[in-house]
């Protein structure tokens, strides 16, 4: 942990909102339109891929006769249509989180694989807007998790060195984008989620709550 926490980095999809349902279904349902019988156990994998890549790797799985990058259009475009006229929920304990570190003056970015518009609306929708600094989502750098592009540029936006900040994350892919830009990264267990694929972070934890605790200790100790 930074000796002076300045920024909390917050992952979107599995951290800061519990979309991974929504976005299986999303998936699912594309996918059934080409005959396949898309499981959640095939999703697991890619949870917290950019959809670009998720959809270069579809197309070669499956064969499909569809070009990736006109798929990642359909994904964005079903996830536009899905979000219309509603958000995905708050992770459980994150605005807790949210707000302990607004009280500590810390900075707060949103790093992202995700689309930019979905990450917007849901700030928007749970009038979070005020209280992010930053955003980096899908598209917004050359390359995207697990490369630790997202990460560096939300950094450097904030003005701030990876001894400085935090990531909180959920997935390989993320934690791997986290760390290799040096930064501590503390992960969220779900209950789908092999502690296997979680073993590059900093520390694992089983909630939100428990996220918390380790922050408050933490900034606790230094001062």
């Amino acid at each position: 942990m930074p000796n002076k926490l300045c920024a909390l980095l917050i992952d979107h999809d599995g951290t800061l909102v519990n979309s991974e349902p929504a976005q299986f279904e999303i998936w699912q349902n594309i996918l059934a339109e080409y005959q396949i019988d898309y499981t959640f156990e095939d999703f697991i994998p890619r949870i917290g891929i950019p959809g670009n890549i998720t959809a270069e790797y579809l197309v070669e799985l499956y064969k499909l006769p569809i070009a990736a990058d006109k798929l990642a259009i359909v994904k964005e475009q079903q996830t536009d249509l899905y979000l219309q006229n509603k958000a995905f929920p708050l992770m459980q304990g994150i605005l807790e989180i949210i707000h302990w570190a607004k009280a500590q003056g810390l900075k707060l970015a949103v790093v992202s694989g995700a689309e930019r518009a979905s990450v917007l609306r849901s700030l928007q929708h749970h009038n979070l807007s005020e209280l992010i600094d930053c955003v980096v989502a899908g598209g917004d750098t050359e390359k995207n998790k697990p490369d630790p592009m997202p990460y560096l540029t939300a950094l450097q936006r904030l003005n701030l060195t990876a001894e400085q900040a935090v990531a909180l994350e959920d997935s390989a892919g993320g934690i791997q984008s986290a760390v290799g830009a040096g930064l501590c990264c503390l992960a969220i267990k779900h209950t789908f989620t092999s502690v296997t694929k979680l073993q590059q972070a900093t520390e694992i934890f089983e909630s939100h709550a428990d996220i918390l605790a380790r922050l408050k200790l933490s900034c606790a100790q230094v001062n």
